[in-house]
């Protein structure tokens, strides 16, 4: 699995942040963009930690009404991340994500592309490069924009182990700069499906009643993390390792994703996570693969930073000559597959189960269904999306 993000065209942020903190915001910008896109019907995948990088590092270029648009939206202020932390923050969690068990990969690259000769700040570049671990590199988007994008997405190809071979289709002439971040994760289920057991049987497409497709269903018999409450079932399945697992919610009405996605808040991880129960479950959960990719540019407006994609974008922090300088658009990717070995890439009123059955509760995902892959230490968020057809 594995999402590059792209910011076309980063302020200071003073103590010492935990990663708490730097989680609580990516995870509140990733569900308040999941709640705008998954208004579109059909599956969608997205990377929160992908984007929360891609846009850290155009932050850390922004100055005055450019900044503070983003430290609402990127939720820096509602997780209350100041100054040096964010910086600091994004190191540790680098070099943590370097030394990854070897029971799962996890990789995590920082690039910028630039026209030959732009007039970077160096603080700016010796900033991305300590704490982001970016490296820089030019090339000719004016005289050799195709094999620019060549370049480019030669780049990302190898950083997905060639799961997204061509990742840009095109650029605008008046591209300068590219913030590319690239996100691969491959693991294996701590307690794997045993493909025998996997059988062709009905999934709802879009919770429509009667629109059913055959499609392939993995079984096992399990002592799993469990929740049941009045609108839906969450699962979560480990992956070898222990730091990271796939949470699925599943709405117990075939129709209810939409209910259950609007009842989300921010901090519903940590609620569900206080309120589940390990216990054995019968579970189904379809395979599936999704390539997703779109332009978040509007999505972003929508959610407030708008100025950085006008001309009056202050991006003083990134270049002594800001003058004219945007960004243009904000193009993501991500894709997600999952079988039976694992996969490569407001709850508050919670009842958990707590009684004991003579038959294991059962967790059988044949229709709609919203899931996440996040760090179980930190709760960070690496992606999530939905599923609605296969």
């Amino acid at each position: 699995m594995e999402t590059p993000t792209l910011t076309t065209m980063s302020k200071e942020s003073g103590k010492k942040a935990s990663f708490l903190n730097v989680a609580e915001a990516n995870n509140y910008l990733g569900l308040n963009l999941f709640k705008l896109l998954s208004k579109e019907k059909g599956n969608f995948f997205i990377s929160p930690f992908s984007l929360s990088a891609a846009f850290a590092m155009l932050f850390y270029g922004a100055e005055k009404e450019t900044s503070e648009e983003m430290i609402n939206v990127l939720g820096y202020n509602i997780a209350k991340i100041k100054d040096e932390e964010l910086k600091l923050s994004y190191q540790k969690l680098l070099d943590e994500i370097e030394k990854s068990p070897d029971s799962y990969i996890l990789t995590v690259a920082n690039s910028v592309v630039s026209q030959n000769k732009f007039p970077f700040r160096e603080e700016y570049k010796s900033l991305l490069n300590e704490f982001f671990k970016a490296c820089f590199w030019e090339v000719n988007f004016g005289g050799e924009i195709g094999k620019s994008i060549q370049l480019i997405n030669e780049w990302v190809s190898e950083k997905t182990q060639k799961m997204i071979p061509k990742f840009l289709k095109a650029l605008s002439p008046v591209t300068v700069m590219v913030l590319l971040n690239a996100v691969y994760f491959k693991g294996f289920w701590m307690n794997q499906f045993n493909k025998k057991e996997t059988t062709r049987e009905k999934f709802n497409i879009k919770g429509k009643k009667n629109n059913y497709k055959k499609v392939e269903m993995m079984h096992i018999k399990e002592g799993f993390s469990f929740l049941w409450n009045q609108s839906y079932k969450a699962l979560e399945l480990p992956y070898k390792g222990g730091d990271i697992s796939m949470l699925i919610l599943l709405p117990h009405l075939a129709d209810g994703l939409e209910e259950l996605e609007r009842s989300l808040s921010y901090n519903f991880l940590q609620d569900l996570k206080d309120n589940m129960r390990k216990t054995k479950v019968n579970v189904a959960i379809p395979k599936f693969k999704i390539d997703y990719s779109k332009s978040l540019k509007e999505a972003f407006e929508n959610l407030g930073v708008r100025k950085v994609f006008t001309e009056a974008a202050e991006l003083g922090g990134l270049t002594e000559e800001p003058n004219g300088l945007y960004a243009s658009d904000v193009i993501h990717q991500a894709v997600i597959e999952v079988n039976e070995e694992g996969s490569e890439a407001s709850a508050a009123t919670a009842i958990p189960i707590g009684r004991s059955l003579s038959l294991p509760p059962e967790f059988i995902a044949d229709h709609p269904f919203m899931f996440i892959i996040y760090n179980v230490k930190n709760n960070m968020i690496f992606f999530m999306g939905k599923v609605e057809e296969l």
